[in-house]
């Protein structure tokens, strides 16, 4: 027979396992930021955000860290975006259908700037769903560097 204490482990452990199967469930699943090549004539990179989930969701942009190199300007903006708020931080914003994604085009290199290299960080925030109504960042690195890598290999 088993000792009592056993049992007792063997119950918490239980619990413990069905409540994180259950709160996996309910946590929604992060969007991914994939960044890929840019389209030749408008752009340097293309960030894709594919939404996994069956819920829609709203993924804001927040603030650009620049890290270091020697380019000013970094332009994120949507086919549907304001030509005006391109540079402007904090502009973009826009839903994503469950199962989607959207594209991103991202302007890193101006005409002074093609032997320069620049790095930034953006920062997004998107929203869960009705279970956890909070916003969650997630982080993209851009580089001018890994724009021209990409750009060339096409």
């Amino acid at each position: 027979m088993l000792d009592p204490f056993w049992r007792d482990v063997a119950a918490i452990w239980g619990a413990v396992l069905s409540t994180i199967i259950v709160l996996v469930r309910l946590i929604p699943s992060r969007p991914r930021f994939e960044v890929g090549p840019g389209q030749p004539p408008i752009s340097d990179l293309t960030l894709r955000i594919v939404n996994p989930d069956k819920e829609m969701r709203l993924v804001r942009e927040i603030f650009r860290i620049k890290i270091s190199g020697d380019g000013q300007v970094i332009g994120v903006y949507t086919e549907k975006s304001k030509l005006s708020d391109a540079g402007v931080p904090g502009t973009l914003s826009m839903l994503i259908r469950g199962e989607d994604e959207k594209e991103v085009t991202i302007n890193c290199l101006a005409t002074g700037d093609q032997n320069r290299i620049g790095r930034w960080i953006l920062c997004f925030l998107w929203r869960g769903n009705w279970i956890l109504p909070v916003s969650i960042p997630a982080f993209v690195y851009i580089s001018t560097k890994r724009a021209t890598r990409l750009n060339t290999a096409i």
